[in-house]
């Protein structure tokens, strides 16, 4: 007989991204670290989960040692938006600072302090901040501190409540400390340096009774706090979207279709791949256009054009997109690739499919996202789980690409990304009789009998075109076709 034990009741943090990394919260009653440099958000990541709370009914403890006395932690925590002062005033949120106690090395009356003020308020969440402090003023008393370590945890696993301790570790200390072989989980929070920018990640290293998501998440601190967004990762449902034989997705532009035996099959991802100005980004517009056509709502994903600018380009071929947008079938969404934080841009493009039941989406182009990703590998991984996680919401999504060739062979995408396209169509420019003339075909496309040969692209005043191929030329595909020659009987 199996048996299996009952699911652990959660605390949520009050971020439902962070609660997912931790596997539905902070399980109850438990006794958890977090550690981390100074001034890489510890204090208000307690804070922020302390007032939260409060305000769902709990009673919050927060006990201040050494590092912060109680009226500056309150002056700093009234610049965030989470902070009430009626939630103090009328004693949902309580500060105690042992700061005193502490200094006179009393072990046994700051431990009676603390237990004495749980027993009186009996909050549902305490906060001893810094628990390193008080390691820090009695180094010279190993084993004292040692006991007063396991009888904090002991009293905490009793008070009924899940407590943090807060504190400035190390990375050495986190692997040899007392109160990391008694605590139940162990949340480092951190700075990190990528070239000229700095980011700050979160990892959980220890968390007893929870499945969390290993590895680090990025997390910003704003005006609200924190916010949290899990690390790329594919989805727990890969195999979502459409089974069987795949309907297909118009792209608007009649020769394209027939190119591609009837369109793109939905919830699949396209690479549209070119040089400068072959005209992936219009052919990506009349695409989400032509969803919108058919009341399918569509997001462009800018890291290139400014929606101002795509505005520009759109009114040039007598497209209106404002009636669209007011209409929430077509957004516009722009991400600078100078600012650009793989786990966020995911989050927020996941968030928006979602909020919009978007069916369609372009992203223009991964040459710019390349630019913002710290490693190739870190691209791929973006890249690919990004295509899943649309997939899985039965989006089909087209993906720009440059190329540097202007005329030359077709070769398959760059960057080492055409592993995570079903699709590969390329633009090219063709040399015909001294003038530049655009070029269009089909790569791959999988699970469609596609055409192979190349044929014209023209970008007429109102709309994208694709005509019969390049007749009576022979070598279209090196970009300098030269007249086929007649076949002698």
């Amino acid at each position: 007989m199996i048996l299996h034990e009952p699911a652990l009741e959660r605390f949520t943090t009050g971020d439902a991204a962070f609660d997912d990394i931790l596997g539905g919260g902070f399980p109850i009653r438990s006794v958890n670290v977090i550690a981390g440099e100074p001034g890489v958000g510890k204090t208000l990541f307690a804070l922020q989960m302390l007032f939260h709370h409060a305000r769902q009914g709990r009673k919050g403890l927060y006990l201040t040692t050494l590092s912060e006395p109680s009226l500056k932690l309150l002056a700093y925590a009234q610049q965030y938006a989470f902070f009430d002062q009626q939630l103090v005033d009328d004693g949902r949120v309580v500060f105690v600072d042992l700061g005193s106690q502490i200094r006179g090395k009393d072990l046994a009356a700051t431990l009676a302090t603390i237990t004495g003020r749980v027993e009186r308020e009996e909050p549902g969440l305490v906060i001893i901040d810094s628990f390193k402090a008080v390691r820090d003023l009695l180094a010279d008393r190993p084993a004292a501190l040692r006991l007063f370590v396991y009888d904090v945890a002991v009293h905490a696993a009793a008070w009924g409540a899940t407590s943090l301790l807060v504190g400035e570790y190390t990375d050495d200390e986190v692997s040899n400390l007392a109160e990391f072989a008694i605590a139940d989980g162990i949340v480092r929070f951190r700075n990190l340096r990528h070239e000229l920018q700095a980011v700050r990640e979160v990892e959980v290293l220890k968390l007893r009774g929870a499945g969390y998501v290993t590895g680090g998440h990025f997390f910003e601190i704003g005006a609200n706090g924190l916010a949290f967004f899990p690390r790329v990762r594919t989805p727990d449902e890969i195999d979502g979207g459409p089974t069987g034989r795949p309907e297909r997705a118009p792209t608007g532009v009649a020769g394209l279709d027939a190119m591609l035996g009837g369109g793109l099959p939905r919830a699949s991802a396209t690479v549209v791949q070119g040089g400068t100005g072959t005209g992936k980004t219009l052919l990506g517009l009349q695409f989400l256009l032509e969803g919108a056509r058919h009341g399918e709502a569509g997001i462009h994903f800018l890291l290139e054009e400014t929606p101002n600018q795509l505005r520009g380009i759109a009114h040039g071929l007598g497209w209106d997109l404002a009636e669209l947008e007011r209409r929430r079938l077509l957004t516009l969404s722009y991400t600078s690739p100078v600012e650009l934080s793989t786990d966020r841009f995911l989050d927020r493009a996941r968030q928006q499919i979602e909020e919009l039941d978007a069916r369609r989406a372009v992203l223009d182009s991964l040459t710019s996202m390349a630019l913002g990703v710290p490693s190739e590998r870190r691209f791929k991984e973006l890249v690919y789980a990004t295509t899943k996680h649309f997939r899985v919401r039965g989006v089909t999504f087209n993906m720009n690409l440059e190329i540097p060739d202007l005329l030359g062979s077709a070769q398959l995408s760059g960057h080492g990304i055409s592993f995570a396209a079903d699709n590969v169509i390329q633009l090219k420019y063709v040399e015909v009789d001294g003038h530049l003339e655009r070029g269009i075909s089909v790569l791959k496309a999988r699970g469609v009998r596609h055409t192979t040969d190349v044929r014209r692209l023209n970008v007429r005043q109102d709309c994208i075109e694709v005509e019969p191929s390049f007749e009576g030329l022979r070598g279209v595909l090196t970009g300098i076709p030269v007249p086929a020659k007649e076949r002698t009987p």
